[in-house]
């Protein structure tokens, strides 16, 4: 099933694909090529690796990976959340050494880039050795909040205007937006 991209900017029938794994081993490899599909658009599309120190987001030490793809042709935007547990502890029950999460509104494409992550050489991490917590859609405020901020930083980065003339996008977020996002960033939502 897949959502399209317009029904976010309206609202009408808005919901994402959810797809949320624990992973206890380490070290964990991203197959960038499989998850770029030959193509990488540096105004969309992102790699980045956050450190929010202690004080910063919800207070305690957070890293994690932020992984955004764009596909404009089949208007499918994918976001990925891997989360490093700093404080869960190897051999503990339920162990998670990460947490990856993933936004789509394609869920085939949101399995892809779980996929991109497993039969990586040299380790060949198979799909058993993963837990998954969730794959679902959801239609909260919440989720569709933090795929919708996505979207529209994707959307902002489109095709500059054909009279050459640059924009600049200004956006005040709504008193505690900006609280809200940075909740929980070391952990999934």
């Amino acid at each position: 099933m897949r959502v399209p991209l317009e029904a976010y900017l309206t609202m009408s029938g808005a919901k994402v694909y959810s797809l949320v794994a624990a992973v206890s081993f380490s070290p964990l490899d991203i197959d960038l090529s499989h998850l770029a599909r030959g193509e990488w658009n540096a105004l969309t599309d992102r790699f980045r690796v956050w450190y929010l120190g202690q004080g910063e987001g919800d207070g305690h030490p957070t890293c994690y990976l932020m992984i955004r793809k764009f596909d404009a042709q089949e208007g499918v935007l994918l976001y990925g959340h891997v989360v490093v547990n700093l404080d869960q502890g190897v051999g503990a029950e339920d162990a998670r050494v990460f947490t990856v999460g993933i936004m789509s509104n394609d869920e085939i494409r949101a399995r892809s880039m779980l996929n991109s992550m497993l039969e990586i050489p040299p380790s060949f991490h198979k799909r058993g050795e993963i837990r998954l917590v969730e794959h679902r859609w959801r239609d909260d405020p919440d989720a569709v909040m933090r795929f919708l901020a996505n979207i529209h930083s994707t959307m902002a980065q489109q095709a500059p205007d054909p009279s050459g003339k640059v924009y600049t996008l200004k956006f005040k977020p709504p008193p505690g937006l900006m609280g809200e996002l940075t909740r929980n960033l070391g952990t999934w939502w």
